[in-house]
């Protein structure tokens, strides 16, 4: 309990109070003891004017708000009490209701010692108003106990809340003086408004708490919420459903909420929209939500009414789930059915077509030498090379799928990323120097070895560095092979990087797909990259493409370190 003086007066304050109501209960008694030495001066207590009590209250309505603290508001009321009763002595004194414990007392005067911290009410107040004490700290006594002096006399009110027992509030005349019979009726009634003050402060601080508590409540939920207003206006998101999204809060507070929606998400949302303010729930409604930095987040919604105090449905609160991560997982599961069907089609497709095509080359390829050598129609030497060259694409391409579907039976070793790059374009020297590319290299020394299946990582990059040479112009390609470690992830990275033709935002996310490519007709059977993807993935690694349209493409490898304690 801390103590403070207020113009020399004893206030001592707590808090944690509950608010009080008090009823219109008080008993005036005189101390057993000697007879009194002295009167005070009949002028001194007089009671006030009805005007002055009445222009008091109104001051109090003024003063006391139910925004302040306990000891604030009953400051305010003590302050008052004294300007209209002067020569009288207050004390008001709070508890806690279920401890009993003393939280906030305030004197006009200096206690008595023995009176400070003990809590006493005269019997006759309980009795008048049937209130039970519960707490072994509270005294009920047989009369007033004077406070301030030792022959003094005065009454007390409870104050209460239904029935529990809140405090007390004493009201102590000097020694010899005879209590006014106009001071309990006055008093008394600004004591009840004392009461249902604190009552009504206490009830503020609980409601501003429930506020705060369920606003903290919603804030950290880890499950994205959005509250919409009956003119579909947004007035609540949560953290969740910003870093859904990527909005800042400003920029979602008071936006409509369906014109947010693509044409086709509003259409099907707007019924449930309609549905809850009607008082019909709905539940695990999948919509896509734009998201501030392109694309769409897959949200499953299950919404409800808001009601009002007086029963009306003011708005409705969405609780969503996340399905972003999931509805991707679902694409790649039926990826890696696809691929797995694939693979199982692969094996079929180059036992039927290897044999035929074997015997096509080999004759395609003797009558083309024959036709040569003989001076034949140059017309038919160049059918024959068009049959040649048909025939070996689809012996190309049977290989290709082949070595997508095919487990490598050669087992991974402790390897150097460098010789690996370095031993790639040895394998592309023919088809860089075709295209009169020039290589530059920009290795990070000391990086640690991969563990990896050298020539799987030569197919690798020998796809890469041929790719990047078929999108660079003649005579003036530049390619950039650069190695480089990450520490936070302990993966060593080597970035592809030439100065071609680049890839446009819409194809770049498709470039890994089985069959896609870029190529013109007849130029190549889009499995490359996805065979590249393939082979990175089984080495628990990661390939990301960024390209400039018209300046640049650049393929990232990420593998893991021999300190990789993953690998």
């Amino acid at each position: 309990m801390s103590k403070r003086d207020r113009s020399g007066e004893l206030g001592d304050e707590g808090r944690g109070t509950r608010a009080p109501r008090v009823s219109n209960v008080f008993s005036t008694e005189r101390p057993s003891g000697p007879a009194p030495r002295s009167a005070a001066p009949a002028a001194a207590l007089e009671a006030p004017s009805p005007d002055r009590v009445l222009f008091a209250v109104l001051d109090l309505s003024r003063t006391a708000l139910v925004e302040q603290h306990d000891e604030e508001i009953v400051h305010h009321y003590v302050d008052v009490l004294r300007g209209l009763f002067p020569a009288r002595q207050f004390a008001v004194r709070l508890v806690a209701p279920d401890t009993g414990e003393l939280t906030v007392v305030y004197a006009t005067g200096r206690l008595r010692s023995e009176t400070r911290d003990a809590v006493r009410v005269s019997q006759t107040a309980l009795t008048r108003h049937s209130i039970q004490i519960e707490h072994p700290g509270i005294t009920a006594s047989d009369g007033y106990i004077p406070l301030f002096t030792e022959d003094g006399c005065g009454f007390d009110v409870p104050l209460v809340d239904g029935e529990r027992f809140l405090g007390t509030v004493a009201v102590e005349y000097a020694a010899g003086t005879t209590p006014p019979p106009g001071d309990p009726p006055t008093i008394v009634p600004m004591v009840l408004q004392l009461a249902a003050t604190l009552r009504n402060a206490q009830l503020f601080r609980e409601s501003v708490y429930l506020r705060d508590y369920l606003g903290k409540v919603v804030e950290n939920a880890n499950a994205p919420i959005l509250v919409v207003s009956r003119t579909r206006a947004i007035t609540v998101v949560n953290r969740a459903f910003l870093s859904t999204t990527g909005f800042t809060r400003e920029a979602l507070i008071g936006r409509n909420f369906l014109r947010m929606l693509p044409a086709s998400e509003r259409r099907r949302l707007l019924p449930v929209f309609i549905g809850a303010l009607r008082g019909e729930p709905a539940s695990n409604v999948e919509v896509s939500l734009p998201r501030a930095s392109g694309g769409a987040a897959r949200l499953s919604v299950n919404v409800a009414s808001i009601m009002s105090s007086d029963g009306e449905v003011e708005g409705v609160i969405a609780i969503c789930r996340d399905l972003t991560e999931v509805r991707n997982l679902e694409h790649q599961v039926l990826q890696a059915e696809k691929l797995a069907t694939l693979g199982q089609l692969a094996a079929g497709v180059v036992h039927e077509l290897n044999n035929p095509l074997t015997s096509i080359t080999v004759y395609a390829e003797h009558l083309l030498r024959k036709n040569e050598r003989a001076g034949g129609d140059p017309t038919d030497t160049e059918r024959l090379g068009r049959i040649l060259e048909a025939a070996q694409r689809i012996l190309n391409f049977t290989r290709d799928l082949v070595a997508y579907a095919r487990p490598s039976a050669e087992e991974p070793r402790e390897i150097s990323l460098e010789s690996v790059l370095d031993q790639a374009v040895v394998f592309c020297a023919h088809v860089l120097e075709e295209g009169g590319v020039t290589v530059e290299k920009r290795y990070t020394s000391g990086l640690p070895h991969v563990y990896a299946v050298r020539s799987q990582l030569h197919q690798v990059f020998i796809n890469l560095i041929t790719n990047a040479c078929h999108a660079m112009p003649d005579g003036k390609g530049l390619l950039g092979l650069e190695t480089s470690a990450d520490a936070s992830t302990g993966r060593v990275l080597v970035r592809v990087q030439d100065n071609g033709t680049g890839i446009d935002p819409a194809t770049i996310e498709r470039v890994f797909e089985p069959f896609y490519t870029t190529k013109g007709e007849g130029k190549g059977t889009g499995l490359g990259l996805s065979i590249v993807r393939n082979i990175v993935q089984q080495h628990r690694g990661e390939i990301t493409a960024e390209s400039a349209p018209g300046v640049r493409t650049t393929f990232t490898v990420k593998l893991p370190g021999k300190a990789d304690p993953a690998a």
